[in-house]
């Protein structure tokens, strides 16, 4: 038998005539290694046909993923420069406020320190944006602390400063040296006379405190306000009184009412002012009359 060659039977049915065929060895060969390549070639293939589905789908992924990323840091960075306008307007407005307060003192170039290394990355920019921001709204924070309590400081100095007329009227007599009225020997004035119908509200310049509210000599029915901050008010000649020792009044306040009472020629409000109990001119304090 040749060792060569192979005999292959094919036998289509039971009864049917078989047949043989002669093989060589070579070419049972060839065609064996013929199907296994293209078992594996086909194999090769389809693998890198799914594994490039799978790529591209990622890769598919990946960009929509950039392109979200993209947009977000657009809005982002409009988000930042929308903040930096914000910030920049409100320094602005601090520091016209400081001058206002009459504050000279405010730090406008402190922003802080900031250390450390620096990495190579793209989020470095906005995150050094941020931190100057941070920075300049804490400066922003303190500097407008100061501002509210100069403000408060002004506040309660300005509502307890005489500043508007005690009465309606018309002026007839000033603040200085004049002729006594009764006498006509030479004499001090230490306030103000405004003619007024008797009964007419008398109001305070000022906030402050009722000390007194009683006769008193030439004053006759009389009022003194304490309005602190070394300012002090009197009311003489008054007909009624319409507050109380001891009441806390604010300004515009009715305390009481004009008359011609104690040492008076006729009805009228004898107003004073007094700075650390020294008499001084009410028609500098008085901004709406006169």
């Amino acid at each position: 038998m040749d060792k060569r060659y192979s005999t292959i039977i094919f036998v289509p049915h039971a009864r049917a005539k078989f047949r043989k065929l002669k093989v060589s060895h070579r070419l049972l060969f060839s065609v064996v290694s013929l199907i296994t390549s293209s078992l594996c070639l086909s194999t090769f293939f389809s693998v890198q046909y799914f594994t490039s589905l799978s790529q591209t789908h990622e890769l598919s992924s990946l960009r929509r993923e950039n392109r979200d990323l993209q947009v977000a840091n657009e809005q982002f960075s409009k988000s930042v420069e929308s903040l930096r306008t914000q910030l920049h307007n409100v320094e602005d407005k601090t520091r016209k406020l400081a001058i206002i307060a009459g504050i000279s003192t405010l730090d406008e170039t402190s922003t802080g320190g900031v250390g450390g290394t620096r990495t190579d990355n793209s989020a470095i920019p906005f995150r050094d944006d941020i931190d100057k921001m941070s920075f300049t709204s804490h400066r922003i924070e303190r500097d407008l602390s100061v501002l509210e309590q100069k403000f408060v400081a002004q506040f309660n100095l300005l509502s307890t400063t005489p500043s508007i007329a005690p009465v309606r009227g018309i002026l007839t007599d000033g603040f200085g040296g004049r002729s006594d009225p009764f006498t006509g020997e030479p004499g001090q004035h230490g306030g103000v006379d405004i003619s007024s119908a008797v009964g007419q509200a008398v109001r305070a310049p000022a906030d402050g405190t009722v000390v007194k509210a009683n006769w008193e000599g030439g004053y006759g029915n009389v009022i003194y306000l304490s309005h602190g901050n070394g300012y002090s008010t009197r009311y003489g000649h008054l007909s009624s009184f319409a507050s109380r020792p001891g009441q806390r009044v604010k300004r515009g306040d009715v305390i009481g009412y004009v008359g011609s009472t104690g040492r008076s020629t006729g009805p009228h409000l004898h107003y004073e002012v007094r700075l650390n109990n020294n008499a001084v001119n009410p028609l500098e304090y008085i901004l709406n009359a006169f």
